[in-house]
């Protein structure tokens, strides 16, 4: 799954990573600053096809699920969103760009036993949620993908805005759920916002071009990161 992204870098940064010739920043930058630690319901950057880059409301619940009282959802599953409900539409006309300098996971683990002296007792510590930074070994920006239902300069409304698409998660990253972020290298970034890319390129794009586990490292970082107002360089850094 994927609730907690880094996106820190000088936006410039990554639409000249990204290969884009002539992109157009419609957000406003004096109240930009570093993200560290974006969670669902902030405003992450979004790159549209049309080299517009937007700042977009995590989270997305149409017109429709909401009268039901259904409730927002923060990721769409690249096997199952063409053909849903939620995100059949989005698939086809509303594929964004989501650049990121990395992502946050959480694993169970086991803490470690301690001795106590002079006693052959041992306390045997309860387990832990053990937050992570993974990012790239190149140390290099990635690309999401996402599915948005903002348009343009329109206001957004109630309900609308992005979604991060996740895929199956490859063996050897250091995630144990089922899911992680559709993260793409440069080019098959810019086949995911090709408007006119046919359907069936856009299923094997989602199936064989998302970056490989082995292009990632991850390291433990500290408990601050589970707060979600925490936002800040040492977020990121690594603990022993």
């Amino acid at each position: 799954m994927c609730g907690r992204i880094s996106q820190y870098r000088d936006p410039h940064l990554y639409v000249e990573h990204l290969g884009l010739a002539d992109p157009l920043m419609l957000f406003d930058a004096v109240d930009r600053r570093p993200g560290y630690n974006l969670a669902p319901g902030t405003h992450p950057l979004a790159i549209y096809p049309d080299q517009t880059v937007h700042a977009v409301h995590w989270g997305y619940c149409p017109d429709w699920a909401r009268e039901q009282h259904l409730p927002q959802t923060i990721n769409a599953r690249a096997d199952a969103a063409p053909n849903g409900r939620y995100f059949k539409e989005l698939w086809k006309t509303g594929r964004v760009l989501v650049p990121a300098d990395g992502w946050f996971e959480w694993r169970t683990e086991t803490a470690s036993v301690t001795t106590i002296a002079d006693s052959k007792d041992r306390l045997d510590e309860p387990p832990i949620r053990q937050p992570y930074f993974v990012h790239l070994k190149s140390d290099s920006p990635m690309y999401l993908a996402a599915l948005s239902s903002v348009r343009g300069t329109e206001p957004q409304m109630e309900g609308m805005g992005m979604v991060i698409v996740t895929a199956i998660a490859d063996a050897g990253l250091v995630d144990v759920h089922d899911r992680r972020p559709l993260a793409f290298a440069p080019d098959a970034a810019r086949r995911w916002l090709d408007p006119k890319l046919p359907l069936d390129e856009l299923e094997q794009l989602t199936r064989s071009a998302g970056l490989a586990a082995g292009r990632f490292r991850w390291h433990r970082v500290s408990h601050d990161v589970d707060r979600t107002l925490n936002d800040e360089p040492g977020l990121i850094a690594a603990v022993n």
